[in-house]
């Protein structure tokens, strides 16, 4: 563990300056794991779950353009 002192602190801009270069901590996960983590996925609940929000978003664009067009036809009249 890297203790904080005067000698840790950039005079500059006051950051942190981490002096431990031993840590092999990368920022990225292995492509091992990413691959992994795509092959288990249910890409048959996915599809479904897709489908179901194409469905909504129809569905909203269905009762908006209706509602639109109710006010077109309002705005006519008046």
């Amino acid at each position: 563990m890297t203790s904080i002192n005067s000698s840790n602190i950039d005079p500059v801009d006051g950051s942190f300056i981490v002096s431990d270069t031993t840590s092999q901590a990368k920022s990225f996960p292995p492509i091992s794991d990413t691959i992994a983590f795509i092959k288990d996925v249910d890409w048959d609940e996915v599809k479904e779950r897709c489908r179901g929000g194409v469905n909504n978003v129809g569905l909203v664009l269905a009762v908006l353009g209706e509602k639109v067009h109710d006010l077109g036809v309002f705005l006519a009249e008046v």
